[in-house]
């Protein structure tokens, strides 16, 4: 696999749970879907490629899965925790308010670059997320953290001095911002990760100044 291919015990606490035999086994099944649904795409992921991917026979899949849109919810659940283990990385390595801000609009951008086929499996998500009203309530959990640990970024450690309509707003434009960016990064050649990501920084300190 290009992306990491270790489990790493940490995210097992972001699940709020210890790895048994078990997980350990429907990790290794959600790694080897993810990587399918970024190589070979959605429809060519089956349980036989997902198999085939870890050794192991298609039962075995099935045992831990029981259809193709519980392993998808698995893989993006995943890729969350993924994510936000890095983000909380960035943010406590933070010297004051200023930079855990600008960690934490980094953080998406050094994920990305890290895990390109995750990135591959997010952006599957949100085109179902237009059609599928589970998805787009899950998606809306996940960008609701996000806009909170923002506010918290502005009023405690920032100590702007909004009010929660404005720092609302203003959590909500620095998400969208970094966002933005990294799906047109993916989706056009305008510009790399690593030069959308210093672009975005240099936004977001305008924004909160």
């Amino acid at each position: 696999m290009s992306d990491k291919n270790s489990i790493d015990s940490s995210i097992y606490e972001l699940f709020e749970f210890k790895p048994k035999k078990g997980d350990l086994k429907k990790m290794e099944i959600v790694l080897a879907a993810i990587e399918c649904i970024a190589t070979i795409g959605f429809e060519k992921t089956t349980y036989e490629a997902i198999a085939q991917k870890i050794g192991t026979r298609r039962a075995h899949v099935a045992y831990h899965f029981k259809d193709k849109a519980d392993i998808f919810e698995a893989c993006i659940k995943f890729i969350n925790a993924s994510y936000q283990k890095m983000s909380l990385e960035k943010i406590e390595a933070a010297q004051d308010g200023l930079e855990m801000l600008t960690n934490y609009a980094e953080a998406p951008f050094l994920w990305a670059k890290e895990n390109p086929q995750q990135l591959s499996v997010m952006l599957l998500f949100y085109y179902l997320c237009s059609v599928d009203e589970k998805y787009r309530d899950l998606h809306a959990s996940i960008r609701r953290g996000g806009h909170e640990r923002i506010q918290y970024i502005l009023n405690t450690k920032l100590e702007l001095q909004l009010s929660p309509q404005e720092s609302q707003a203003l959590a909500k434009s620095i998400q969208n911002l970094v966002s933005g960016a990294i799906m047109d990064v993916r989706t056009t050649a305008n510009m790399s990760l690593d030069e959308a990501r210093e672009a975005v920084k240099k936004q977001v300190l305008n924004l909160v100044n």
